[in-house]
């Protein structure tokens, strides 16, 4: 059995177990600000939705959207992205997949709050992509990978990424946004948080391995665009992690 607590510098599998009851328990929950279920800061509504807003100000501007039409928001959460598309473009197509039910859920509540009733939500596991059975079908001309890879383990990281990039159309783009480490990997292993009164597990890779991943799975078919850090410092809280994107585009 895998140490449990925060582990730095070793590799190890967390529970996605464990990581599905702690999102569903959060769907049960009421929060000033519906972002703060997948987002947290659950006492700061200002800050998260802030967050939120500046991550999209800044990756629409870097994202080449004359030809968009075809979304996929892997790990959708509640399907925040998805009501920013649908803003943008009303005949967006528009596909998000969560393996938890519960944020599903949410996200198709939250949806039709806001009346975008073309946005697609369905449940399914990242590391399980079933596109035969995806109401939006591939390829996609733009594959949103946002928040995810921390609560996947490594093998099935780097199968989820390989697997994008056969869903990617030509000149395709594919934006992903992590927390990663600032120095060496840092693992939280249901690791109760007291900022979230629950366990809580995920893997925060440095730059280099996300570097690293991102060569294994795209390399020779994809080129990177952009990336580097994504918010100001005033914008982050931890001092052992920053939010980084990379966009890449295919061929």
């Amino acid at each position: 059995m895998a140490e449990k607590g925060r582990i730095s510098g070793e590799s190890i599998d967390i529970d996605y177990d464990a990581t599905r009851k702690f999102f569903d328990g959060r769907c049960n929950k009421t929060y000033a600000s519906a972002l703060s279920t997948t987002m947290y800061q659950d006492d700061n509504p200002q800050l998260v939705e802030q967050r939120d807003q500046t991550e999209k100000d800044i990756i629409s501007q870097k994202i080449d959207r004359t030809s968009l039409h075809r979304v996929f928001d892997v790990g959708c959460g509640i399907g925040r992205w998805g009501w920013f598309w649908a803003t943008e473009n009303a005949d967006i197509e528009y596909q998000g997949i969560d393996f938890s039910q519960g944020l599903i859920d949410t996200a198709i509540t939250e949806a039709n709050k806001r009346g975008f009733t073309n946005l697609r939500f369905q449940q399914m596991s990242a590391v399980d992509i079933n596109p035969a059975k995806l109401a939006v079908l591939p390829p996609y001309d733009l594959v949103i990978i946002s928040g995810l890879l921390i609560y996947l383990n490594d093998q099935d990281c780097l199968k989820m990424l390989q697997q994008i990039a056969e869903f990617t159309a030509p000149n395709g783009q594919i934006y992903i946004r992590e927390p990663v480490a600032v120095e060496q990997r840092l693992t939280l292993n249901q690791f109760y948080s007291e900022e979230l009164a629950d366990d809580y597990s995920a893997i925060y890779r440095n730059e280099t391995e996300m570097q690293a991943y991102i060569e294994q799975a795209f390399g020779g078919r994809f080129h990177l665009v952009k990336a580097g850090p994504l918010f100001p410092d005033k914008l982050e809280k931890r001092a052992q992690t920053r939010q980084h994107f990379f966009i890449l585009q295919k061929g």
